[in-house]
């Protein structure tokens, strides 16, 4: 799934992390293999809903903030290596957005560039790159795609689990805490229930010469999330929660021999919703 962080941090605006190291692994036993593991050439298709509250402040002026928005992603498997990383084609449109305030949601384009998502079955990124075909030279474009390379997924277990147990990953100022909550069957298979608890630094750079800019970009997320993961299929059936946001950034603008700096401020609370629609056109039934 597409990173909410990467979306929200552009609007507001506008993380170089390793990947995360495994706990240590307990000895072999009994359990439950949990994967993002999904055959070569399947789509998914997401709806995600974003209702973000809080304030930003730029020139002194404190502005609130209130918007909701709807988005449709769709990822599709365009690779699949021998080792089972999976490179995905994720491509993401705006479908609605109800702006309370007038801040920030109305620098959200219609359309982010596609990419390509390069990742392991247990969510670890390896790589971002704008899709074939696509261009991201625009300013938002690039800053989205920056954003998008850090740990966006729940992070999965390196051994098999139970209902019960904890895992957590640390990388590049990332700190992940994850539990299998539970296991059951529905209509659309074995539903894993993991409750997760995230912190990661946020860090961007971008500039845009043509245009005399540049934005420098700092801050900190956390938030605490449910995700529902089809065992069987290797895909989220949902994802939702609670994030904290707050970012600090200051555009510079070069007026021919003088520069005009601004600095923005962002303190959000954002309650995000992913739901699963559709595999390959099929309605996902989940009663």
């Amino acid at each position: 799934m597409i990173s909410l962080i990467a979306v929200l941090a552009v609007s507001s605006a506008f993380l170089c992390p390793g990947l995360p190291k495994p706990s240590e692994a307990p000895a072999a036993r009994a359990g439950f293999e949990l994967r993002y593991d999904r055959p070569l050439g399947q789509v998914a298709e997401y709806r995600m809903v974003l209702d973000v509250r809080g304030e930003q402040t730029s020139l002194g002026e404190r502005l609130p903030v209130h918007w909701r928005a709807e988005l449709q992603m769709v990822e599709e498997v365009i690779a699949k290596s021998i080792d089972e990383t999976l490179w995905l084609r994720v491509e993401g449109r705006l479908l609605k957005v109800t702006d309370h305030t007038g801040n920030l949601a109305g620098g959200m384009p219609p359309n982010w560039p596609a990419v390509h998502v390069h990742m392991t079955p247990r969510g670890e990124l390896l790589d971002v790159s704008v899709a074939t075909g696509e261009q991201a030279a625009g300013p938002r474009a690039r800053a989205f795609l920056s954003l998008l390379a850090q740990p966006q997924f729940v992070i999965l277990p390196a051994y098999r689990v139970e209902p019960g147990d904890t895992w957590q990953t640390d990388a590049g100022g990332a700190h992940q805490v994850n539990q299998l909550v539970s296991l059951s069957e529905m209509a659309a298979g074995t539903i894993a229930r993991i409750s997760s608890s995230k912190s990661a630094d946020l860090a961007l750079r971008e500039a845009s010469p043509a245009l005399g800019l540049e934005t420098d970009l700092t801050g900190r997320s956390t938030d605490k999330s449910e995700l529902q993961l089809l065992v069987e299929k290797g895909l989220a059936l949902s994802h939702s929660g609670e994030m904290d946001l707050r970012t600090e950034s200051t555009t510079s603008l070069d007026l021919g021999g003088t520069t005009e700096a601004f600095d923005i401020l962002a303190n959000l609370r954002v309650a995000f919703e992913v739901q699963l629609l559709a595999i390959d056109g099929r309605p996902i039934v989940t009663d």
